[in-house]
């Protein structure tokens, strides 16, 4: 991604020797699989004290954890679910990340027949995670599976339950706020209006926005200011890395509070279009 390779070649350039920071294995919500069936494994993510690692878009540094899958022939990986990131610093920069252990989610779709009696789910990992230094990983991962014809799935007794718990959490669009983009495409800064609908907190507390495709820098730093009619005007600088002529600004809003006013919601997902000229 271009607009990692500025300030994270610099920091790869000078990197110790030893030590990835974290390590990731492949874990699996299901002890078999059934032909056609598809089901979900998890990139298990388990950083070292006081490291992060990063989310999809890092912002100003680091690299997102990515997979080159090695699938047996006919089955099909979806893309990473991503769970809703955080402010992370590195070196006095703030960028977007994970200081927890997580599970990064991607669906397989196997064919329609498997000859074989198991299958083994294999990929190339590549990640970075930081602290005070940032330690580039690479490792292959593998785990097989047993293949089986049964009715119902048979869920992994140690994975089922966190995996289902990482996907309930994924941020997912939210009809409480309504997300307008009030700058036009191109153009810095952005500008973002997020306003208070039906069943919205009256105070969700500090608020941000996760540009998903680069198109906002996460420095210099946002601004959210509360407006007279309850709504949030976000700022943010453009990218000078940013993707031109998109039409629209997809992202991830987090708040601090909950969004909603009367049950927990952290973060949501929104893709509000730009203004037409």
């Amino acid at each position: 991604m271009k607009a990692l390779t500025s300030l994270a070649t610099l920091l790869l350039l000078s990197l110790p020797v030893g030590g990835a920071g974290a390590d990731i294995q492949i874990a699996s919500e299901v002890e078999s699989i059934q032909p056609g069936v598809p089901f979900t494994v998890a990139l298990h993510i388990v950083p070292d004290k006081n490291y992060h690692t990063y989310w999809k878009y890092p912002g100003i540094v680091g690299l997102p954890t990515s997979i080159k899958w090695r699938l047996p022939e006919g089955f099909k990986a979806g893309e990473i679910s991503w769970p809703a990131p955080e402010i992370v610093d590195m070196a006095g920069h703030p960028a977007h990340g994970f200081r927890r252990e997580l599970l990064l989610l991607v669906n397989i779709t196997p064919p329609e027949q498997i000859p074989a009696s198991t299958v083994t789910i294999s990929g190339e990992l590549a990640w970075m995670a930081c602290y005070k230094e940032c330690h580039p990983g690479f490792a292959t991962r593998s785990i097989i599976l047993p293949v089986n014809s049964a009715p119902e799935p048979r869920y992994h007794r140690k994975w089922a339950a966190p995996i289902k718990k990482e996907r309930d959490a994924l941020p997912r669009k939210s009809t409480l706020w309504e997300v307008s983009v009030e700058s036009d495409p191109d153009e810095t800064p952005v500008v973002i209006r997020v306003r208070p609908a039906a069943g919205a907190s009256n105070n969700p507390g500090q608020v941000y926005f996760f540009s998903e495709d680069g198109q906002i820098t996460s420095e210099p730093a946002q601004k959210a200011r509360r407006q007279a009619d309850g709504s949030y005007l976000i700022t943010g600088t453009r990218s000078e890395f940013s993707p031109q002529g998109r039409t629209t600004l997809p992202g991830t809003l987090v708040a601090s509070g909950s969004w909603a006013a009367d049950k927990p919601l952290a973060a949501f997902r929104v893709e509000p279009p730009y203004p037409e000229k």
